[in-house]
């Protein structure tokens, strides 16, 4: 269980070596990226877009560019090793000892294969925030000190699951678009108002979910222990 830990990249890495993922998302501190340039370009999408008052020039309107991403991604990388280390510093001063490392709800399979986009560029999320992170020991000194639950590597049943989960959310994003009128084939039935209500809606269903997933994961590595 204790083994040196995946964390969001094809690499193994420690606490002090958090590796980057093969695939850049958007900041959580930026606008979310919506449409490709061409959608824009496409004369039957472009024309539903501008009239229902988005614009090609908008940074929060398009997909940003690859290394646009890269940058914002590694700063998201950056936060994830600082509160990391701040972690460990705290109950270190409080336990006398701690070596946690972060184990993400959604992990690095699923934001690098075919459903990732979606999670970075239509729900605007990041998988390095504090929403899908947990701290878990790294080796049993942690585990006795702290009380944290040990560090399982890989849990492919959570994969299993969460992958699960975001190919339904994204259908239901696709579905959502259908109606607000961003593809050929519906018609704009929702303002863009309600469209944006319902996909914030939506971003919230994902956070919520991973952080139920996390008491989840917690109690179930505990309880094998």
């Amino acid at each position: 269980m204790f083994e040196r830990r995946v964390v969001f990249g094809k690499k193994q890495a420690t606490s002090g070596d958090l590796t980057e993922p093969l695939r850049p998302a958007p900041g959580a501190d930026g606008a979310a990226p919506t449409f490709h340039k061409r959608q824009w370009e496409d004369p039957r999408i472009g024309p539903m877009l501008r009239d229902a008052g988005f614009a090609p020039d908008d940074a929060a309107s398009i997909v940003p560019t690859a290394d646009n991403r890269l940058a914002v991604f590694a700063a998201a990388n950056q936060r994830l090793q600082e509160r990391t280390e701040s972690f460990n510093r705290d109950m270190t001063a409080r336990h006398g000892y701690c070596h946690a490392l972060p184990f993400l709800v959604i992990d690095h399979k699923i934001w690098d294969g075919p459903h990732g986009a979606f999670l970075y560029t239509q729900m605007d999320l990041i998988g390095y925030d504090e929403w899908n992170v947990i701290m878990l020991a790294e080796d049993p000194q942690t585990t006795e000190a702290c009380g944290l639950a040990g560090h399982p590597g890989f849990l492919p049943a959570v994969t299993q699951l969460m992958t699960e989960h975001v190919i339904a959310w994204e259908a239901q994003h696709n579905a959502l678009l259908k109606t607000f009128g961003i593809t050929a084939s519906g018609g704009r039935d929702i303002s863009r108002e309600q469209y944006e209500m319902e996909k914030d809606t939506l971003r919230r269903e994902i956070i919520d979910k991973a952080g139920w997933m996390k008491l989840r994961i917690i109690d179930d590595l505990l309880r094998k222990s």
